[in-house]
């Protein structure tokens, strides 16, 4: 079970997972040794998954976000699903409900190469009734954990 302290410690690795265990003790007023132990049962206990770095897409020629909203017959759902697994255009795959049946998130370089492919050869596979794209002008907010 996770309380406040733990709370804190994901916050805080959220905004910097750098931070010496030192620095986050005394932000918490505990021991760093407790800090280690308590970032160690979290990844035991898989509420850490693991730990990456956040780039700076601006430096990147693929820095196009785009949204698409996928609806497929049921019996095709596996395909569409290992198409869009093998695709590194392609970032997140959420399966929603109403009206659509997936929600893919994709970046790329520009129109052209989201046309190219990933809208047009998505609309040829077998089963995918509709593909309905938004393209993101700027991102607001961006935040993983919602403890």
């Amino acid at each position: 079970m996770m309380d406040a302290t733990d709370h804190a410690i994901l916050e805080a690795l959220m905004g910097d997972a750098k931070i010496p265990l030192a620095d986050l003790g005394k932000r918490l007023s505990i021991a760093p040794s407790t800090v280690f132990k308590r970032i160690e049962r979290l990844k035991q206990e898989g509420v850490i998954e693991r730990f990456t770095i956040a780039i700076n897409p601006e430096f990147f020629p693929r820095r196009l976000v785009s949204f698409l909203s996928i609806k497929v017959d049921p019996e095709s759902a596996t395909d569409l699903i290992a198409y869009l697994a093998g695709k590194q255009i392609v970032r997140e795959v959420f399966e929603v409900l109403e009206p659509n049946d997936y929600l893919v998130k994709a970046v790329t370089a520009d129109i052209s190469e989201l046309k190219t492919d990933l809208i047009h050869p998505l609309s040829a596979l077998p089963g995918v009734r509709e593909v309905n794209t938004i393209l993101a002008v700027k991102k607001i907010k961006e935040q993983t954990y919602v403890g």
